[in-house]
């Protein structure tokens, strides 16, 4: 995995630093997406003079991407501006025909590339990146027809000057059946992680006598969970046991909870409820111990979801309220909506509904806030159950009103 990572960084830098092209596709799958934007992101820090704008956001339309950049953009505007010193020179406001949704989408990027363009000297051997990698690409077609109107038609643009255009694209990108077919300045290199690449990798580094007897005993666990994960659960409990043994040892107890936290996972995945207990509530000492607030939450997270599985509806309601204060104080809204979800759903099952639209309020409402699209859905469907068997006749009635555009 490391020299895969190595290549891309590789492929990055000399991209950088070459004068011949202004835009590179990278054809790679979703799974491979994060490792592409860490690339992007390691080239960053390591680039002192070069100004980088990294965009994560879904494609589902040219007109919802552009929205998204734009706000992601509005963002870090404000917050550089917000940052600076009273002596330091704030940036320009962003271009109306960028932040106007009115406009068409390709002449909003464009118009985002020159704005950044405008940020940089390209006689001083100044370079802007301009880096999209969408997680996930709903509509490749016009996806790719977006990307086909930055290259040059035929004459070069002057925000061109300095510029770098990086684009994940679908892994099955074929550049001569695409719409940039006969584009000029188009660079392709493909990305992929090779099946089973980092298990040779740890592998490797769980057998090298050269590496200290800890990097061996943390590569065993990597390697375990990834027994658990291909159902190869004897090998996962050897390895398990035999870093156990050695954290005890060293009396390293992060690790050490970790390990009995990941025998837990084992039994739970072979369907033994009782042992899975048995072996997070163990996990409970070291992982304290350890004061990991991480490891604490995921522990906790498990023993509710073992007493939901095992109908223990009164302690998975405990073990979930627990769980939403470690979210609180851990400041993870996305696993606070999800904690207080299944809170909620813990209490339906004891047809404590009061109790659970109070937990389901709270996830919706933290849902708008923060805009985790994923959650809502479920929760709103869970709140509507709730009024209902409540008779909460008024809510229902400004349910829809309220929720329509976030459902």
């Amino acid at each position: 995995m490391r020299k895969i990572f190595e290549q891309l960084m590789a492929t990055f830098r000399q991209f950088l630093k070459q004068r011949d092209y202004l835009l590179l596709l990278v054809p790679c799958g979703d799974t491979d997406v994060a490792l592409f934007l860490k690339a992007l992101r390691d080239l960053d820090r390591e680039s002192g003079a070069d100004m980088f704008l990294l965009f994560a956001e879904d494609f589902q339309s040219p007109d919802q991407f552009l929205n998204d950049t734009a706000q992601r953009l509005q963002e870090e505007h404000s917050l550089t501006n917000a940052a600076v010193g009273p002596d330091v020179p704030k940036l320009p406001p962003l271009p109306n025909d960028f932040l106007d949704v009115k406009c068409l989408a390709p002449d909003r990027l464009e118009a985002g590339l020159r704005y950044v363009h405008s940020l940089i000297d390209p006689r001083l051997g100044q370079h802007f990146l301009w880096g999209m990698g969408p997680g996930k690409i709903d509509d490749p077609g016009s996806y790719l027809e977006l990307l086909a109107q930055l290259p040059p038609k035929p004459d070069i643009r002057p925000w061109m000057r300095g510029a770098r255009i990086v684009a994940r694209v679908p892994a099955d990108f074929e550049l001569g059946l695409s719409p940039l077919a006969n584009a000029k300045r188009v660079q392709v290199r493909p990305f992929s992680i090779p099946p089973g690449a980092q298990e040779e990798e740890v592998l490797a580094a769980a057998g090298d006598p050269k590496l200290p007897l800890g990097d061996r005993m943390q590569a065993e666990v990597q390697l375990a969970y990834l027994d658990c994960a291909h159902s190869r659960f004897d090998k996962a409990i050897d390895r398990f046991l035999k870093a156990l043994a050695f954290f005890q040892w060293a009396e390293i107890s992060v690790m050490e909870g970790l390990v009995i936290c990941g025998l837990g996972d084992v039994a739970r995945r072979e369907g033994n409820l009782h042992d899975a207990q048995h072996w997070y509530e163990c996990a409970i000492v070291p992982a304290a111990k350890a004061g990991n607030p991480i490891l604490m939450s995921t522990i906790v997270q498990n023993l509710a979801a073992v007493a939901f599985e095992e109908n223990r509806f009164t302690d998975a309601e405990e073990r979930y309220s627990e769980l939403v204060t470690f979210k609180r104080a851990m400041i993870d809204e996305d696993g606070l909506a999800e904690a207080l979800e299944w809170q909620g759903l813990s209490q339906e099952r004891q047809l404590a509904y009061d109790r659970a639209v109070v937990c389901w309020e709270e996830g919706a409402l933290i849902c708008k806030a923060f805009e985790l699209k994923h959650r809502l859905p479920p929760l709103l469907g869970h709140l509507r159950r709730g009024y209902q068997a409540l008779e909460m006749r008024e809510e229902l009635e400004n349910f829809d009103a309220e929720w329509a555009v976030e459902g």
